[in-house]
């Protein structure tokens, strides 16, 4: 056990290029800050150092903003409606945040090159209005004035894909309140086209991307936090989806998040899902079983 500030919600593993090290970024958020434990690479970790980031951190990525070799981290602080970049130093630690103006409450950070330029950009949803900025990156670690966006419901969770195979990267919205996902496919210059939305089961607050039944396309994987159960909904390749199935995770169960990766080594994509739920207070593994489901 590796000790964090007050109210650890949310970590990110976060290579370090020139160490040859795993460190591992939490973001605490009772404590507006974020916790950085420097990897030993035996397993271990040194003590935290900890770093401010704004009023209720929420959501954390990774990404090489300034294009210098080095991973560096982007936080949504959702009580100061902006998104802090912390740039890795050429010591291995981070710089004090910069801030960006985003949405009110950011909650979920996505992260693409969404208008082609080769540099990295993101994408924020809050969860009071129904809108996302677009913040596009220059390259040099800094970021432009967000373009905001209608999303037509208040996003919870937002992830990327090329989900209609045109090279340019599309985006997935889950929201909470309508039990769906809305999908908007990217022009390749920063924009999204209309929105089009697909059922889920009751109250979606994640939602992540992969190719579950192994045809090439990219399928989309919902945990329902009232539901009990995960929903995949298969791509059929143009930028549609085909109707959710559901995959049941018990009685009293309550699915919050979710993370895609072949835990048997058997060359499918299988599921591990946390349980947010009092009564259970575990995390389940759903095994893929077939290669076309």
């Amino acid at each position: 056990m590796f000790p964090t500030d007050s109210g650890p919600m949310w970590a990110a593993v976060v290579y370090d290029n020139d160490r040859g090290r795993i460190d591992l970024a939490v973001i605490n958020n009772l404590a507006n800050t974020m916790s950085i434990l420097y990897g030993y690479n035996s397993g271990s970790f040194r003590s935290q150092a900890i770093l401010s980031t704004g009023f209720s951190p929420r959501a954390i990525v990774v990404g090489d903003f300034n294009e210098d070799g080095r991973l560096d981290l982007v936080v949504a602080n959702a009580n100061s409606a902006n998104v802090g970049v912390f740039l890795r130093t050429d010591s291995g630690n981070f710089a004090t945040q910069t801030t960006y103006p985003s949405v009110a409450s950011p909650y979920s950070i996505a992260v693409g090159d969404f208008n082609g330029d080769g540099h990295l950009d993101f994408v924020v949803v809050g969860f009071y209005w129904a809108i996302m900025s677009v913040l596009l990156g220059t390259g040099n670690g800094s970021f432009g004035s967000p373009t905001i966006l209608s999303t037509g419901s208040v996003g919870w969770s937002i992830a990327t894909g090329d989900f209609n195979g045109d090279g340019r990267l599309d985006i997935v919205i889950a929201y909470f309140s309508s039990a769906s996902v809305g999908v908007l496919l990217g022009t390749g210059n920063g924009s999204f086209g209309l929105q089009k939305t697909f059922s889920t089961g009751r109250s979606p607050q994640f939602v992540t991307v992969g190719d579950v039944d192994g045809d090439g396309r990219l399928d989309l994987i919902v945990p329902n936090s009232s539901g009990m159960a995960v929903s995949v909904l298969l791509g059929i390749g143009n930028g549609s989806f085909k109707s959710q199935m559901t995959f049941s995770t018990g009685s009293g169960s309550s699915p919050y998040w979710l993370v895609v990766a072949d835990f048997n080594a058997d060359g499918r994509l299988d599921f591990a899902v946390s349980d947010s739920s009092s009564k259970n207070d575990c995390a389940y593994i759903l095994l893929n079983t077939c290669q076309s489901l």
